[in-house]
């Protein structure tokens, strides 16, 4: 399965902390329950996939 980048986060600066990272990968499976939203660490990028439907 391909893997969509949803929102890049700077490394360098970033203001974002872990809990707002945590809180948007969680609004946006609310928003998507159909996608496995998740944080890539090679991305650095909160990212998602289909489902697999025999979830």
């Amino acid at each position: 399965m391909q893997k969509r980048v949803l929102i890049k986060i700077k490394k360098d600066g970033t203001e974002l902390s872990l809990r707002e990272v945590l809180e948007k990968i969680k609004e946006l499976q609310d928003q998507n329950p159909d996608l496995d939203v998740f944080f890539d660490g090679d991305e650095y990028a909160i990212c998602s996939r289909p489902r697999d439907a025999s979830q």
